[in-house]
């Protein structure tokens, strides 16, 4: 019987970033796991940016690359993967992002060591600090595939709620 798993895994919507997923999901035999792609925002700073055109970056930083990938990932990894969406977060304490992870019944977070993501739009937010201090399980390597030779990640980089 195969466990299930609710999985935070940080995203800046390029290909790479599902490239390192990947890698994750190879590893997770044992577990059925509903993967949840998240991205913080900064809060609007002004009554224009809440009212303005560029008021949802979460709508503007997804891109249709990226949609058709986690619905390739989610038919090539039917028997592992339950569910993966993306769910988005305003803000930047730590308050506001442990109310996330008990809300979204999170019980890890994969966050390799090394990966680092690109700033998709300008209110886009690092979440390692936050990360560092969720105080649930963060998962800092990249899990070994039985038979494979450990590979570099793709999307190991140095710069910096929809369905599938």
């Amino acid at each position: 019987m195969l466990i299930m798993k609710n999985i935070l895994f940080p995203t800046d919507f390029t290909p790479q970033s599902l490239g390192v997923l990947e890698q994750y999901i190879k590893g997770a035999s044992g577990s059925r796991i509903t993967i949840i792609l998240f991205a913080s925002f900064e809060m609007p700073a002004s009554e224009q940016e809440v009212v303005g055109a560029g008021n949802k970056p979460h709508l503007q930083v997804m891109n249709e690359e990226f949609r058709k990938g986690c619905k390739k990932l989610k038919e090539k990894y039917a028997g592992l993967i339950g569910n993966i969406f993306f769910k988005y977060m305003y803000g930047n304490t730590r308050q506001v992002f442990r109310n996330y992870l008990d809300f979204n019944e999170i019980d890890q977070i994969f966050f390799p060591e090394g990966f680092q993501l690109m700033q998709p739009h300008p209110r886009f937010l690092d979440p390692s600090s936050l990360i560092n201090n969720a105080g649930i399980p963060v998962i800092r390597e990249l899990p070994t595939v039985a038979n494979s030779r450990p590979k570099q990640a793709a999307g190991l980089k140095t710069e910096l709620s929809a369905s599938y």
